[in-house]
């Protein structure tokens, strides 16, 4: 079987799993994971995530919990998002119908971050203004292991059942 090729690339994801061409491998995910850097949220508004294919690759949209947009301007902002030590820039368009980070600068984050549909990001904000927005953002990995998720009650579900990690 041949696949179509573009400089010796794969033309697309569908031609790779069409013609059974393996894809490049993902980024090693366990480069970015320290867990010694999750930390109690400050107490400031803070909204989560639990990742989506919409959130991710092609689409990269991401915005923000209605509890939180609330804060936020009804304009176009600058925007930063920290996460242990390094930021990521981008812009909030709070004037638009649907309220979301640009995508371009929600992909950069998202890839430089190795996150995966299933992780969940913490978005807390820190400073809210019309010339800039800060959010902090704490990233839980999606790999739950999977005698937890065998459960008939599925944990997690309610603070009576809580996922609890030993």
């Amino acid at each position: 079987m041949s696949s179509r090729r573009s400089n010796g690339r794969v033309a697309s994801g569908r031609d790779a799993l069409e013609n059974e061409v393996p894809l490049p491998p993902l980024p090693d995910r366990t480069t970015n994971l320290q867990w010694g850097e999750v930390k109690p949220l400050s107490g400031k508004p803070y909204c989560h995530s639990i990742l989506a294919s919409s959130n991710l690759y092609p689409r990269y949209y991401m915005w923000p919990a209605t509890s939180v947009r609330l804060e936020l301007p009804f304009c176009e902002v600058p925007t930063i998002l920290t996460y242990m030590g390094k930021s990521w820039d981008m812009v909030y368009c709070g004037q638009n119908k649907l309220q979301v980070f640009r995508p371009a600068g929600w992909k950069k984050f998202a890839v430089e971050n190795c996150l995966r549909v299933g992780d969940a990001c913490i978005f807390e904000l820190m400073e809210s203004s019309d010339k800039k927005v800060i959010f902090e953002v704490q990233i839980l990995r999606g790999d739950i292991p999977s005698e937890i998720l065998k459960n008939e009650m599925i944990m997690g579900q309610n603070r009576e059942m809580p996922i609890v990690l030993n």
